[in-house]
């Protein structure tokens, strides 16, 4: 993956989540980026939209997914990049389900739609700082569930890290985020999820609970149905973990590249 391949993917996203984003100027960006190309008109004719009929070109597989879901493929595409880069890639399906779970409970909340999309962004790189330390050593996984199990606070758990590693899981992925110029409010909701005080940061930690305790992208200890019952959404725990992981589902399939082409 180029530094080129990431700029366009973040600027495809930038330009898709607008106000009022243009169809064909979106439709231009996802033809730049092949992977993503495949995975809209993958997505725009898969039974999950109740397509009647295909299509087969970007521009129309777009207007049926919407730009905000081109862009949020796209997202979901970089981020795949990087935790295959990683040799994480086990954490991919997970940050989907953080990721739609944190739009969703954002959506609950009554934040704004360019709040939810932006928190759908923070879910789905959440596990950016711990991928990326991990790539620096293998058993960085291993340890930090040694340091879990020992009922470590999240306040220590951070201490740990900055004496073993020099930096934080937080810091890790901040430094990532903000070299790719993604947007303020995403690295700051990534960054304070471990205190969450507002109802964005509050949101992520939620969505963030939606994963077993086995899995590698865990953060708190707690589950989704307490966190959302801590938010007053206790009864829309179910809603909120199928409707995620039907996400992850359909999006994996969607990106799993073959040898279709999309056609400008």
């Amino acid at each position: 993956m180029t530094s080129d391949d990431q700029r366009r993917k973040v600027d495809l996203w930038t330009a898709a989540t607008l106000a009022e984003p243009d169809v064909y100027d979106v439709a231009a960006r996802v033809s730049t980026v092949p992977d993503v190309a495949v995975a809209v008109v993958r997505f725009a004719n898969s039974a999950h939209l109740g397509a009647v009929y295909p299509v087969g070109t970007v521009l129309e597989a777009v207007i049926r997914v919407g730009c905000r879901g081109a862009g949020a493929l796209a997202m979901a595409s970089l981020n795949r990049d990087l935790v295959d880069a990683w040799g994480v890639s086990e954490t991919w399906e997970d940050t989907l389900v953080v990721a739609r779970a944190a739009k969703l409970v954002g959506r609950l909340n009554g934040l704004p739609r360019l709040e939810c999309e932006l928190l759908f962004v923070a879910g789905l790189f959440s596990a950016a700082g711990s991928a990326a330390l991990g790539a620096r050593d293998e058993g960085f996984a291993g340890w930090r569930r040694q340091q879990l199990l020992r009922g470590l606070t999240d306040r220590d758990l951070l201490s740990r890290e900055e004496m073993a590693y020099g930096e934080t899981h937080v810091t890790a992925a901040a430094s990532l985020l903000e070299d790719w110029n993604m947007p303020a409010y995403v690295v700051s909701t990534i960054a304070l999820h471990h205190a969450p005080v507002s109802p964005a940061e509050r949101s992520l930690w939620a969505a963030m609970t939606a994963l077993d305790d086995s899995s590698p992208v865990r953060c708190l200890r707690t589950t989704l149905t307490e966190a959302l019952q801590t938010l007053g959404l206790g009864d829309h725990v179910r809603f909120v973990d199928a409707e995620a992981r039907l996400f992850a589902e359909v999006a994996g399939h969607a990106l799993d590249t073959g040898s279709e082409r999309a056609t400008a």
